[in-house]
């Protein structure tokens, strides 16, 4: 059962690369720039500059001395072929048919529903500390973000009479990758009266550590935890510039992590010494954005210059062009909503929305959610503090 095993192992590992997953990715990196469309390259507050653009720390207003996003987290999940129930409802099964082999027939019905089965899932948290001021605008941030896709195989030999179902040869087999990010953004704008109201610029150097992991249980215990990955660590940085031609209106562009990086997964090794592993990429990431606002309603766009491609041997990437509204009533409560455009055939275009309570200016609270077909869902939320 070893060899075979392994076989299938491999084979489903080798197989990954060559899928064509949908996107599960989060447009946005904190809520209110995901509730509108994922754009921020020229709207972003100077609390979540470090997140879209480093120049726009200077994009605060004049009573602003002091902000904190503690913290943003934002989950999505594309689960088109519904895989997770799937495996739930198999694993309970499973777990059944151990003292209960009336529920064969259900449970091998349950095993061929998880043939073929895809999903992509990321997680992102950031938090900033930021002190705008008209000398320096300076924030101390971190971020987070990582992304996991699974596929699941199903083995005929799973059918014979005599398999043990603790010792199946159906596998479900995935890839994780992602970074944690610690840095500081330092952003300063300059009056240019003969050519435009106002020209910024920023950066962001940033201590950067990958992570990265091979993923290959059997379906009858997989659970999608990404335990004990790779790890590297790097200095990396980030640039933004941000151009007021006119009132109200900002020209943004942003280039984020500047050195690529590399991080190769663990290895999957089968009987016959052959092996599998893939490498995670970190790679310059360049964005175009612009803005109005006059105070009660904004709207952005913003377009990725270049994909985004997550493992070297993985057929895999994403670039969105995204849109925004946000209609803020007298800085008390905002509504917002945006477009996810996608540029490549691996994601799908998404709608997104969301809401924002900030009483009495100090406090607030941001919630958004995004929505994409066959079950691509995502959700974000933040606290924020400013005085």
């Amino acid at each position: 059962m070893n060899i075979n095993r392994s076989g299938i192992s491999l084979m489903v590992a080798a197989a990954l690369p060559l899928v064509s997953f949908s996107s599960a990715a989060y447009t946005g990196m904190d809520a209110r720039g995901g509730a509108m469309g994922g754009t921020g390259v020229a709207s972003a507050s100077y609390l979540t500059a470090a997140f879209y653009n480093p120049a726009m720390a200077t994009n605060y207003k004049s009573n602003d001395d002091f902000g904190m996003l503690l913290p943003s987290i934002n989950v999505s999940a594309h689960d088109a072929d519904d895989m997770m129930t799937k495996l739930d409802d198999f694993q309970e099964l499973n777990d059944r048919l151990e003292s209960d082999d009336s529920v064969r027939g259900e449970w091998e019905d349950a095993l061929r529903a998880l043939d073929d089965g895809q999903i992509a899932a990321e997680a992102k948290v950031g938090m900033v500390v930021s002190i705008p001021n008209r000398f320096v605008s300076a924030s101390l941030f971190t971020k987070a973000s990582i992304a996991a896709f699974a596929t699941t195989k199903v083995a005929d030999s799973d059918f014979e009479k005599d398999s043990n179902p603790n010792d199946l040869d159906s596998m479900a087999t995935g890839l994780a990758g992602g970074t944690v990010d610690l840095g500081v953004t330092l952003a300063k704008s300059f009056e240019l009266s003969a050519y435009g109201k106002r020209f910024s610029v920023g950066v962001s150097p940033k201590f950067q550590k990958l992570v990265a992991l091979n993923m290959m249980e059997s379906v009858s215990t997989f659970d999608f935890e990404i335990d004990d990955p790779e790890q590297s660590s790097a200095f990396n940085m980030d640039l933004g510039v941000a151009y007021q031609p006119v009132d109200n209106v900002t020209i943004g562009f942003s280039a984020m992590n500047l050195i690529s990086q590399e991080l190769e997964t663990n290895k999957i090794i089968s009987d016959d010494g052959e092996s599998y592993s893939a490498t995670f990429m970190v790679e310059p990431q360049y964005k175009l954005g612009a803005a109005y606002a006059n105070g009660w309603f904004t709207v952005a766009a913003d377009v990725d210059l270049n994909k985004q491609q997550y493992f070297k041997q993985f057929d895999y990437s994403t670039q969105f062009a995204k849109l925004g509204v946000e209609l803020d009533a007298w800085q008390w409560a905002q509504l917002r909503a945006g477009y996810s455009h996608s540029m490549t055939d691996h994601a799908e275009s998404l709608m997104t929305a969301g809401i924002g309570f900030t009483p009495f200016g100090a406090f607030g609270f941001d919630l958004a959610g995004q929505f994409g077909k066959d079950n691509n869902y995502g959700v974000s939320a933040q606290l924020v503090f400013t005085l």
